[in-house]
C-alpha cells in the first residue's frame, strides 16, 4: 500500500533553473526568519488557556483581527486611489489653466504690439507736424500754408483716435481674469494710457 509520502516521491518534482537557486534560497530564508516572529493558532490557544480564555474566543479574535487588517488595507488602497485621482485632476486643472494663461498672454502681447505700433505712428505724425509748423513759422498766411497746417493737425487727430481705439481694446482685454494673471506673470501692463493721458509724444 502506497503512503502519501511515497506517492509524492513517485510524482515528478518541479525543477528550478540553476540561476534561480540563490534567489529561491534567499527568499526561503527570509520567510523562515519572518515565521520566527509568528505564533500558530494552537500556540495562541495554549496562551489563552493559561489566561483562562476559551479557544473559540482566541480563534474569533484572530478572525476579527484579520478582518480588521483587511478593511484597513482596503481603506488605504482606496485612499491611495483617491489621492491619485486628485493628483490627476490637479494636473489637468494646471494644464488647462496654463493653456488659458498662455493663450491670454499671446492675445495681450499681440494687442500690446498693435498699441505700440499705433503710438509710434502718432509720434511720427506729431514730429512731421512740428517740422511743418517750424517750416511755416513767420511765413505770411496763405491758403497753401493753412491747408498744410490743417492737414498736419488732421493727421495727428486721426492717428490719436486710432491709438485710443487700440489702447481701449487692450485695456478691455487686459481686464479679463486670465489676462490679469498673464499680465502679472509675464510683466505686461495691466493698462495702457489713452492719448489724453500722455503729456508728450
Amino acid at each position: 500500500m502506497k503512503t502519501r509520502a511515497t506517492e509524492r516521491e513517485a510524482e515528478p518534482s518541479e525543477k528550478i533553473d540553476y540561476e534561480d537557486v540563490d534567489e529561491v534560497i534567499a527568499l526561503a530564508a527570509r520567510l523562515a526568519e519572518a515565521d520566527k516572529d509568528r505564533l500558530r493558532i494552537e500556540d495562541l490557544e495554549r496562551v489563552g488557556a493559561e489566561l483562562e480564555i476559551p479557544p473559540h474566543h482566541v480563534r474569533r479574535a484572530v478572525e476579527e483581527l484579520a478582518a480588521r487588517r483587511q478593511r484597513e488595507a482596503a481603506q488605504q488602497l482606496a485612499a491611495r486611489r483617491r489621492l491619485r485621482w486628485a493628483g490627476a485632476a490637479l494636473a489637468g486643472i494646471v494644464l488647462v489653466l496654463g493653456g488659458i494663461t498662455l493663450s491670454a498672454r499671446a492675445s495681450l502681447a499681440q494687442a500690446r504690439a498693435e498699441v505700440q505700433r499705433r503710438r509710434a505712428q502718432v509720434e511720427n505724425v506729431v514730429e512731421r507736424r512740428e517740422r511743418t509748423r517750424a517750416r511755416h513759422e513767420g511765413a505770411a498766411p496763405s491758403p497753401e500754408r493753412d491747408a498744410e497746417l490743417a492737414g498736419a493737425d488732421n493727421r495727428v487727430s486721426i492717428e490719436r483716435r486710432r491709438y485710443d481705439e487700440d489702447a481701449s481694446a487692450y485695456n478691455a482685454l487686459a481686464s479679463g481674469l486670465s489676462e490679469q494673471l498673464a499680465a502679472r506673470l509675464f510683466r505686461l501692463p495691466a493698462r495702457v494710457p489713452l492719448s489724453n493721458e500722455i503729456d508728450a509724444w
